[in-house]
């Protein structure tokens, strides 16, 4: 009877404790599913500027180096390596928040092309990772946080445990730190990120209406309809529905912050098309520029010379230097073009870039990673008077978007249109 009895206990307890167990996972699951609760799952210490330490044998010239503290992960406190610059200036200063793609580091490059352009600018590593005394190299420290793991390939571990969970707040916290510095304009702080960092400033200015502008490069949402490699997960159907969790359209379709979007039309990673949907659904507030052929990686993103509209956005927000960019209120559709705008710089020239097929992605036999088809182009006709764009397309094209360059040579991007 003893026996039976406690037989009967033990089976009770594990009945409960497997409902704890899937009442829990279920919370997680329901709220990972829920793209309206990411603001209230972060920690509220994100938007706070927190306490940071000072690392001056790994300062850049005027660019210096700190920690600063970050969420705590598996009970450990951890800490993000840092550059930060400061121009000199008698008057508070417009600022920058750099976030780095995958595999990269804090760029004291990056931060230097701020400065030099009257910005303040913050670099943070959301890798766990720190330089060695020349800036370069990644190692790993005593607070280092969590590392990435594949295309939210931790999906399974508990929110407060993902790397994406993490380098959100670490992105909130590295703002909020620039806000309190008196050397800073807190009422001029943008945010630019490239390929994974695009990916996180689309979805940070979904979810901190602090920032007054946004530059994702290469990354946007709609993540698994891309035809490039970052599409790949979408055939991984392992915890897919919870990996959408984390595409930034659930947070940057509700945004307002002005944005720019860039890419090019044949990125291996980030296709078009949801650089174009993206763009869409954040029209009201948004502009696109692609290059065409641009290529990926950290430098062809932020150089000046390639990329020139990142920094005339900026400057026409954040310091009202520049003439806003132009708007496509109109935008192509079928094969006879008729697309009207706005601009208060004059439109020069015209382009129409087009497939004649699909926007379909192929993987040539020396190729890392699958493109898209040579893009074919022809002028269109500008009526800059009139401000519209005209132009009949090719029988056989399918696929085409129009870019327009203005006077200062600032490209404005049509939608991506496919037959």
């Amino acid at each position: 009877m003893v026996l039976k009895f406690c037989g009967n206990i033990r089976q009770r307890c594990t009945k409960q404790l497997l409902f704890v167990l899937f009442y829990a996972v279920g919370f997680l699951l329901v709220a990972q599913n829920n793209p309206k609760n990411l603001h209230e799952l972060l920690d509220s210490k994100v938007f706070l500027a927190p306490k940071m330490y000072w690392e001056p044998s790994k300062d850049q010239g005027e660019i210096k180096a700190l920690f600063f503290e970050t969420l705590d992960y598996k009970g450990k406190p951890t800490r993000a390596f840092t550059y930060l610059g400061i121009p000199k200036s008698n008057t508070p200063v417009p600022a920058m928040v750099l976030v780095h793609g995958g595999g990269g580091r804090a760029f004291h490059e990056w931060v230097k092309i701020w400065n030099d352009r009257g910005y303040a600018a913050i670099a943070m590593s959301l890798e766990g990772f720190m330089p060695n005394e020349t800036g370069q190299g990644k190692f790993t420290y005593e607070y280092s946080g969590p590392q990435r793991v594949g295309q939210f390939d931790d999906i399974d571990v508990p929110l407060t445990e993902q790397w994406m969970y993490h380098a959100v707040s670490d992105i909130l916290i590295a703002h909020s730190l620039l806000a309190k510095m008196p050397e800073v304009d807190a009422t001029r702080i943008g945010i630019t990120g490239i390929s994974w960092g695009g990916i996180l400033s689309s979805l940070v200015s979904g979810i901190d209406d602090r920032l007054k502008c946004a530059i994702p490069v290469y990354g946007a949402g709609f993540l698994h309809e891309s035809k490039g490699h970052f599409g790949v997960f979408r055939s991984n159907n392992k915890f897919i529905e919870e990996k959408k969790f984390w595409d930034p359209a659930n947070q940057f379709k509700t945004g307002s912050v002005p944005t720019l979007w860039v890419n090019g039309d044949s990125d291996a990673h980030f296709s078009l098309n949801i650089t174009s949907k993206s763009f869409q659904v954040t029209e009201n507030h948004a502009y696109m520029t692609i290059h065409p052929s641009m290529k990926h990686g950290h430098p062809p993103g932020w150089k000046p010379e390639e990329v020139p509209e990142i920094y005339a956005f900026a400057d026409a927000i954040l310091k009202k230097t520049e003439l806003p960019f132009g708007r496509i209120v109109k935008q192509p559709k079928g094969r006879r073009i008729n697309l009207k705008y706005t601009s208060e710089v004059p439109i020069t020239e015209a382009t129409v870039y087009y497939l004649n097929e699909e926007l379909t992605y192929r993987k040539e036999p020396d190729a890392k990673h699958p493109q898209p088809s040579n893009w074919q182009k022809m002028t269109a006709i500008v009526d800059d008077r009139k401000q519209t764009v005209c132009a009949k397309l090719p029988k056989g094209a399918k696929t085409y978007y129009v870019n327009l360059k203005d006077s200062r040579g600032f490209i404005i991007s049509s939608t991506l249109v496919q037959l």
